[in-house]
């Protein structure tokens, strides 16, 4: 018997805050390893402190493996229990999904002492850096990895007329609260909806599939709205 992770993604969906959730009168069920735990009645995930702006993240395993490494440079593979995690760890989702709750910007009216709130969303498919800081609007995710040496020997004189387009690296993500992912030739800001950010040899494509994203062409410093079914395309130099 085994559960799919699209089972594992609607529990997600009705108990957003898997850290801080009991079921009561029904046994939770735990993917360990190949095989599977009933949790009893009453046992929770230990509870995680809230996100703190700047400082830390709560992550959750959603699906597949998913790889972290933080800033002092130790690595774990995300396990059924939800961890708290510093800024500037590196997430690596190549083979996983993972759930990622953030603090919202102070002073952006998404929190208060008693209705705490947190920005969550899921990104999938890539590996990412996390950045906060007062002077930005959003929670960013820096996109990680990819051979962009590959690119540019590929190419006769540097030029973005002939670089290959190949893709280097990717992120897809879905979720609510103000997040900004960034590619090499651009960034896509997000309030709640499903995109594609995705880094070629010869520039960045933010494509939408539900809701509206605004990106930046960190070449040309042009903003376009991007709507569902519609897709940006950011030219390397």
């Amino acid at each position: 018997m085994r559960i799919s992770s699209e089972l594992r993604l609607e529990w997600r969906t009705i108990f957003p805050m898997r850290g801080r959730t009991v079921v009561a009168g029904i046994a939770c069920v735990v993917v360990l390893g190949g095989g599977i735990a009933l949790v009893p009645p009453g046992v929770a995930n230990p509870v995680l402190p809230p996100p703190s702006f700047g400082r830390t993240i709560n992550i959750g395993l959603v699906s597949g493996v998913v790889i972290v490494r933080l800033p002092t440079g130790q690595s774990f593979t995300l396990g059924p229990q939800d961890r708290h995690i510093p800024i500037g760890s590196l997430i690596d989702t190549t083979r996983g999904r993972v759930d990622l709750r953030a603090a919202p910007t102070p002073g952006s009216g998404r929190a208060s002492i008693s209705t705490p709130r947190v920005e969550d969303a899921q990104f999938y498919g890539g590996a990412f850096h996390i950045s906060q800081a007062r002077v930005l609007t959003a929670t960013q995710i820096l996109l990680a990895g990819g051979q962009f040496a590959s690119c540019t020997a590929a190419a006769q004189d540097g030029s973005a007329a002939r670089l290959p387009h190949r893709v280097v690296r990717l992120l897809h993500a879905s979720g609510q609260g103000k997040f900004q992912t960034v590619g090499r030739y651009a960034a896509a800001t997000v309030r709640g909806t499903v995109w594609l950010t995705e880094d070629f040899c010869d520039g960045t494509l933010v494509r939408v599939t539900r809701g509206v994203v605004s990106v930046r062409d960190r070449v040309t410093n042009a903003v376009a709205v991007v709507t569902a079914g519609h897709s940006f395309f950011a030219r390397a130099p």
